[in-house]
């Protein structure tokens, strides 16, 4: 039997272990709110190093291109350097965009085109999408945007790591002009990638320009829904349609921690 003394002193060894118990446990919610403080904190800024990549697509006939890239780099020679030719479609049946004779280069068809960032200036790119069928309906979107962080290897040679952000505030500074018609169409509306769905009209290739604005892109809500359902249009139509297997024409993209610096 435990006496009086031995009893109180028990107690008094409980009550120590769970204030102690409560003072950890407050430090610990101290710390994940913290944690949680920084995070809300962390606001994405506009990249001077980034790209994106266009995607067309024949869902009619199960063609897609998917590696045609576009972008800006904070280096001097950018353009030169990693601005990368197009090879010639290999297949009678193709879908591709391209970048004709953009500035800086030799005149020819391109794949990858990168410009000099230049803060605070508008961007411009001029692009082509092109098929051997003169009547079919495309549908013409993007994907990324990928932020890119310069860093130099082993040998010296600068290198670039990327990763995909769904938040960067430069999205909304992005815009798609159909040049055939004028139609212009936002990159993203509340946060999601848009789609523009055409008809090729008896051409075989349709140029279109991507902006990249000082300022927020304002085109009236209205204006953007009824080229995005268009597109979706687009796609019911094949829907219903038989499918056909799946064609891709080119190859992943190119951009890569390699590309750079060679």
């Amino acid at each position: 039997m435990l006496n009086k003394k031995e009893i109180i002193t028990s107690l008094i060894s409980v009550l120590m272990l769970l204030g102690c118990d409560s003072s950890s446990q407050q430090l610990n919610n101290g710390a994940d709110t913290e944690k949680r403080l920084s995070k809300t904190a962390a606001v994405e800024t506009k990249p001077s190093n980034w790209y994106i990549r266009l995607v067309a697509e024949d869902p009619a006939r199960a063609l897609k291109s998917v590696s045609t890239q576009l972008g800006e780099l904070e280096e001097d020679d950018a353009v030169e350097k990693h601005t990368l030719k197009a090879l010639t479609p290999f297949e009678s049946s193709y879908l591709d965009i391209i970048f004709r004779d953009p500035v800086g280069v030799a005149s020819g068809d391109y794949k990858v085109n990168f410009h000099n960032y230049e803060e605070g200036s508008e961007d411009r790119w001029s692009f082509t999408v092109r098929t051997d069928d003169n009547t079919t309906d495309i549908l013409l979107t993007w994907r990324g945007i990928y932020i890119l962080t310069p860093y130099e290897d082993e040998q010296g040679r600068q290198r670039y790591k990327e990763h995909q952000s769904a938040t960067n505030p430069l999205v909304k500074n992005m815009k798609l002009i159909d040049k055939s018609n004028g139609k212009e169409i936002a990159a993203v509306v509340n946060g999601e990638v848009q789609t523009y769905g055409f008809n090729m009209e008896g051409q075989t290739e349709r140029t279109f320009q991507w902006v990249v604005q000082v300022d927020e892109v304002l085109i009236p809500l209205e204006t953007n829904k009824s080229l995005v359902l268009n597109a979706k249009v687009i796609q019911k139509d094949v829907s219903k349609s038989k499918t056909i297997k799946m064609f891709d024409l080119n190859k992943p993209p190119m951009i890569k921690e390699e590309s750079f610096g060679k």
